[in-house]
């Protein structure tokens, strides 16, 4: 080897090792004075802490309708804490939980007393009620998420235990949580800070739920779907709402689910008698997968109406979304017809009608509209957190006896699914 090899190969073995020497001290430098938190987890980017389960689908054992039968199904608005007012309305009902079905509408806690919300929530996850996830239900369930996965970290762990003990004190002498978290931001600049996603609020109600709840109920409300289906009521329940048809489009528009009469595979078909409860099944599934706005968890959660430009919002500006669910359910008339109204002569009526079956939604979340019952969709949040009422929907055989002992108004009839009657009973709330 000559002396110019020579010389190359020891520059650059020189060169190497002075890359290395660099790159380990850079290492180094950063291990020791930044402990920077993992975005990542198990080989994969931080956990989704949202954790949805789309959809349970109710039988008639889970959703009994028989007004001859002793069983019941009481769906209840929104609770949110209000554990005195639930203990109340289920007493007045005359509630058996050996032979009644209970269901609420989400929003079972938060917003009222923290000790209710505990209260409220140890009674459904001890009992395992059947019901949905409510937007505030799904706050809590991603900051215990958060919780969780954040203890996995020894320095994580120890960063929050000392801004908890921070906090405690704080709290103590009245601070405002929200205010006294951005001071600690700037006060005190862990990199832990940024595990918190965007616009939550630590410490505030649902992360003081969060922290205080069981496993056991953490589990619970993690096994809460977004929407419950009943197909043999027609039936839907879902926190805030669903559209039936997508507003972007007309509602007689083929890619409408309403629009169209549901294919059916040959191993679906009846060999004997109607297809009709098969074409509806199929045509209610569709609403929920085919509608692009149904499909989004937050429209599922948080939706109060449509505004002009189509898109969904939850202020209370906009059509209300059971607006549009109750005008296009009125124009449902069967399977039979298509959509063949093309001559001159047919009315403007049959003009509009769609290829369809009505189904019904029960919802809540809209305690600025109070108890909202129309045909085809029944609003149950009637406000009780504010003091005003708490409301349930009463299906099956009902029970006046203690209705009157309890001197209570009459319930509210009101027609329900396709030929059913339901009870509609409010009671008064105290604020607690």
């Amino acid at each position: 080897m000559d002396i110019h090899r020579l010389k190359a190969l020891a520059f650059t073995t020189s060169l190497v090792a002075l890359v290395f020497l660099l790159t380990q001290t850079r290492f180094t430098f950063s291990s020791v004075n930044l402990t920077w938190p993992p975005l990542t987890f198990g080989g994969k980017r931080r956990p989704d802490f949202s954790m949805y389960k789309s959809l349970s689908i109710l039988s008639v054992q889970d959703f009994p309708l028989d007004p001859a039968a002793s069983r019941r199904t009481v769906i209840i608005g929104d609770i949110h804490g209000m554990n005195s007012s639930l203990s109340s309305i289920l007493d007045v009902l005359d509630y058996d939980p050996s032979s009644d079905v209970l269901i609420h509408v989400g929003d079972i806690i938060a917003k009222g007393p923290h000790e209710g919300s505990l209260a409220v929530l140890s009674y459904m996850a001890s009992h395992n009620i059947t019901g949905i996830r409510g937007n505030h239900d799904q706050k809590v369930i991603e900051w215990r998420g958060w919780l969780d996965w954040l203890h996995r970290f020894p320095d994580g762990r120890k960063w929050l235990t000392v801004l908890e003990r921070r906090w405690d004190e704080a709290a103590a002498e009245g601070a405002d949580p929200d205010v006294w978290a951005s001071k600690q931001m700037k006060r005190h600049r862990s990199p832990w800070w940024r595990t918190i996603p965007k616009d939550w609020k630590i410490f505030a109600e649902h992360y003081k739920i969060a922290r205080a709840m069981s496993d056991a109920e953490y589990r619970y409300l993690l096994a809460l779907p977004l929407v419950l289906h009943i197909p043999h009521a027609h039936t839907f329940v879902v926190h805030a709402g669903l559209l039936s048809s997508d507003p972007r489009y007309k509602p007689r528009d083929p890619r409408q689910p309403l629009a169209r009469v549901p294919t059916l595979f040959d191993s679906a078909k009846s060999k004997h008698g109607s297809d009709v409860p098969k074409l509806r099944r199929a045509q209610e599934s569709a609403l929920l997968s085919d509608i692009e706005q149904n499909t989004d968890p937050w429209v599922k959660l948080n939706m109060r109406g449509v505004l002009k430009n189509h898109d969904v919002t939850r202020g209370k500006d906009g059509r209300p979304w059971s607006d549009i669910w109750n005008r296009d359910m009125s124009r449902c008339d069967g399977f039979e017809h298509g959509l063949s109204f093309d001559d001159d002569h047919t009315t403007s009526k049959k003009r509009k009608a769609l290829p369809c079956h009505p189904s019904t939604v029960v919802y809540g979340h809209a305690a600025s509209r109070g108890l909202d019952i129309k045909r085809w969709t029944v609003g149950l949040d009637s406000g009780c957190v504010y003091g005003r009422k708490l409301s349930a929907l009463v299906l099956g055989r009902h029970k006046h006896d203690n209705l009157q002992k309890h001197q209570k108004p009459t319930p509210t009839d009101i027609p329900f699914s396709d030929s059913l009657t339901g009870h509609v009973v409010s009671i008064e709330c105290q604020l607690e």
